[in-house]
């Protein structure tokens, strides 16, 4: 999750809700309830390109 929100430059509880509201489409818990949310890399890669780009 912290490489994640790095990667995105948002806080991890951010991705988290991110995550919890479905836009990580295959992001799943290893073990149990309480267990770490696993993020693929490509639903990563593609919510920062679904994402406006800012004007530099």
């Amino acid at each position: 999750m912290k490489d994640v929100a790095e990667f995105l430059s948002m806080h991890p509880e951010t991705v988290r809700t991110i995550a919890r509201s479905g836009d990580f489409p295959n992001a799943y818990k290893t073990n149990g309830r309480t267990s770490p949310v696993r993020i693929p890399w490509a639903d990563v890669e593609a919510y920062r390109a679904k994402q406006p780009r800012a004007n530099r």
